[in-house]
């Protein structure tokens, strides 16, 4: 594998072609960017489901026509979705259960999921995954350079600790073996879910630009959450909403650094797989079958 001499910043390996070494050794032969830009600016969400009383519901495959592969080829959707809780209205029960979901895999501990339970759809069974979630709620930071740099490492710690990567694992393993549509959801959709939702779209070989907006369309999906927690949060500790905006919002950063994270320990996506998070090759196999049309 290539080295980075240490003036080749971030974002020019993800974004450029030293950036294929991620997905090297079988997954992906290329490293397509074909949204182009470095900003923080979404793209389109899917249009359907739009659930009201469940933040961030999405299908994990875009809109449209949905998202493309460095090879040309589409992600089938209605197979995987991501979200925040489950915490459904009647109504968005409803509509959740015309998906047909069979499983729903929650990342969140006991604990935070006994504060806001799911409501399962028709014919839906629960997976719990208990990753520790990201806590921002104490923490009292009044710079945002200091807040994204928090985010920036509590990420990185997040994507290679041992209990999460056990769990990452396993949802991974069990997208690829459940049958029928499947979610994956944290408290809020972002920070677990965003992970895992971006090595699904790694193992599809979505080039990492596609990868990263869709990370960024959590902006759009809980805009009216995110702003309320920030505006809690500012008044809590008497700080302004730009200081504490990154603990909240999808920051194109974050996510970067969590692949030069998975970079810089295992080199590539296949040896994170397997040696990280212990995901058979099988398995990883299954989900780009099971999701590329």
């Amino acid at each position: 594998m290539m080295s980075l001499s240490p003036s080749f910043s971030r974002r020019r390996f993800l974004r450029g072609t030293a950036g294929a070494t991620l997905f090297s050794s079988g997954i992906g032969a290329s490293l397509l960017t074909a949204c182009g830009g470095g900003n923080d600016v979404p793209v389109a969400l899917a249009e359907a489901p739009r659930l009201t009383s469940i933040e961030n519901f999405r299908d994990m495959a875009g809109m449209g026509d949905a998202y493309p592969t460095a090879g040309g080829r589409r992600l089938r959707r209605g197979m995987f979705y991501r979200s925040g809780a489950l915490t459904a209205s009647d109504a968005d029960l409803a509509a959740l259960s015309r998906l047909s979901i069979r499983v729903v895999h929650d990342l969140r501990a006991v604990s935070e999921a006994a504060l806001a339970p799911d409501r399962l759809p028709d014919g839906a069974t629960r997976e719990t995954h208990e990753i520790a979630r990201i806590d921002t709620d104490t923490v009292t930071l009044s710079d945002a350079t200091d807040a994204r740099a928090w985010m920036i490492d509590r990420q990185r710690r997040m994507i290679t600790d041992p209990a999460a990567c056990r769990e990452f694992g396993a949802v991974l393993t069990q997208l690829a073996r459940k049958a029928g549509p499947q979610v994956v959801h944290g408290a809020t959709g972002k920070d677990r879910t965003g992970w895992v939702a971006a090595l699904v779209l790694a193992i599809a070989d979505v080039p990492l630009d596609v990868i990263i907006q869709d990370y960024l369309a959590t902006n759009v999906a809980a805009q009216a959450q995110i702003s309320a927690r920030v505006a809690a949060h500012a008044s809590r500790f008497n700080v302004s909403q730009a200081a504490v905006m990154p603990l909240y919002q999808a920051q194109s950063a974050v996510i970067e650094a969590a692949f030069d994270e998975m970079q810089k320990r295992f080199g590539t996506l296949n040896e994170y797989l397997a040696r990280g998070l212990g995901v058979a090759q099988d398995d990883v196999e299954m989900v780009r079958v099971k999701w590329v049309v």
